[in-house]
């Protein structure tokens, strides 16, 4: 049994030691989180994160922003993490309900971006999402 919860700053340390591990298992390394901003930003209006507890031992987190252009408005995942001891018992499809049902509330699109072929777990997860193929680019800038 787990509890979905928004994110408090007594728990920044937890919140934290979980992004850093989202980031280095992600394929696509990054040189370094910068975790203060991440974490002002997630209590900003157009940001929803919550976090998946049993307790005070925390499963997974979910982070999704707005995106607002001049032509397009919806919400798009930004990270979803369980951890490993807690996978393939629910966390990661009650986190991703919680910000489904704020998408249907406010009649957006909800967008996922950059799942691996690889994460067979993600797959699962979105097989009743539209597959939308784009190709994504970047240039490093040493």
């Amino acid at each position: 049994m787990f509890i979905i919860e928004k994110p408090k700053e007594i728990h920044l340390n937890s919140w934290k030691d979980i992004i850093n591990e989202s980031a280095s298992s992600n394929s696509f390394q990054f040189k370094e989180v910068n975790f203060s901003l991440f974490w002002s930003c997630i209590f900003q209006e157009d940001y929803f994160a919550f976090a998946a507890k049993n307790e005070d031992k925390f499963m997974g987190i979910i982070v999704a922003k707005i995106n607002e252009t001049y032509y397009e408005k919806n919400i798009v995942l930004d990270v979803l993490y369980v951890l490993k001891d807690f996978r393939k018992i629910g966390v990661a499809r009650s986190l991703m309900n919680k910000i489904e049902v704020i998408a249907k509330e406010k009649k957006l699109d909800l967008i996922i971006k950059g799942v691996e072929k690889s994460n067979l777990l993600a797959q699962k997860l979105f097989k009743n999402y539209t597959v939308v193929n784009r190709t994504r680019y970047l240039k490093k800038h040493n």
